[in-house]
């Protein structure tokens, strides 16, 4: 009766830190939205849907910053967290407060804009990347770094002055390999990440025989 009542107490004792965890973390609302992504793509059963999913469920909290003074104060530094919506089949992140949000135009780039671009799904905007992504959704971390242009409305004055006018009107800056650094995300100890993963060696290894089958033959 003694260990019955034990293994409860333990039991129930590891159930409330679990409980206690969750509520801790700042983060649970996002990690909900990535699980949401990845289920989503295990659904499909399709490759390239599920690493995409991958990626983007590791990238769920990130900031943005330029290697040298160059970003004004609105962006260097600045954090940006995945919301639930999805524009143009990429999801959106947004800065706390939902000031700025990054997201994917209708021609296939990413964007860090205002609300009212984002709701037309439009180039422009303070910042976005010039590697066009038309048929590839992809995760924010996996744009090349020195492919960011930057507008006057992004860039500490002087540095836009003395810069390289480029892009259309001549009225973009490149910044000098902006980093995103990635603060939180779903880890591979995370059921559906584990899932996600799972399905997607399945379809490696099922691949992989099929090219091996087709070489026999």
């Amino acid at each position: 009766m003694y260990n019955a009542v034990s293994a409860q107490n333990n039991q129930l004792s590891v159930e409330l830190s679990r409980l206690s965890a969750k509520l801790n973390n700042p983060y649970l609302a996002h990690e909900r939205i990535g699980q949401a992504i990845l289920l989503s793509a295990c659904r499909t059963d399709a490759k390239r849907e599920l690493q995409t999913a991958v990626s983007q469920a590791r990238v769920l909290v990130f900031t943005i910053k330029s290697t040298t003074p160059f970003l004004n104060g609105m962006f260097q530094n600045a954090w940006f967290l995945i919301i639930n919506r999805v524009v143009n089949g990429s999801p959106v992140w947004a800065t706390v407060g939902g000031r700025y949000v990054m997201y994917r135009s209708n021609r296939g780039f990413m964007v860090i804009s205002d609300e009212s671009d984002c709701a037309q799904g439009i180039d422009g905007g303070y910042i976005q990347n010039t590697k066009g992504t038309v048929d590839l959704v992809v995760a924010p971390n996996d744009l090349p770094s020195d492919k960011w242009l930057s507008s006057l409305g992004a860039t500490l004055e002087p540095q836009f002055m003395s810069a390289t006018r480029v892009g259309p009107g001549r009225s973009w800056v490149c910044v000098p390999e902006m980093h995103i650094t990635v603060v939180h995300g779903l880890d591979s100890s995370d059921p559906t990440m584990a899932e996600a993963l799972q399905q997607l060696a399945r379809i490696r290894s099922a691949t992989a025989g099929h090219r091996e089958l087709a070489a026999l033959a």
